[in-house]
């Protein structure tokens, strides 16, 4: 079953691409941009719960790279639902650690 989005819009396009929707009331953002040394997509996923700070999900720089750029919004939208379906205890974490699984 595919996670439920609500409120998918690119909110920035150019050399910085920004992706923003809503999972579970949980805001997120993925960021990307091309890097023409390596040919494809890295990426960055921040998330922000509701009233709490904007984290992001794992350090950078980034080892999450993608062929394209909507490959990059889609990967960034899945690493996203799972870490927060993966949460137990129903709060937010007050620090978001790196995840070294691949997803």
């Amino acid at each position: 079953m595919q996670p439920q989005f609500e409120n998918v819009v690119q909110t920035e396009t150019g050399i910085r691409n920004v992706l923003e929707a809503t999972y579970k009331g949980m805001k997120l953002e993925v960021v990307t941009g091309y890097d023409i040394t390596h040919d494809d997509w890295p990426f960055h996923v921040y998330l922000t719960p509701a009233g709490g700070p904007k984290q992001r999900l794992f350090d950078a720089p980034t080892q999450y790279r993608a062929n394209t750029m909507e490959a990059a919004f889609e990967q960034g939208k899945a690493m996203a639902a799972q870490w927060h379906d993966r949460q137990s205890g129903g709060g937010f974490q007050k620090e978001v650690k790196r995840d070294m699984r691949p997803y």
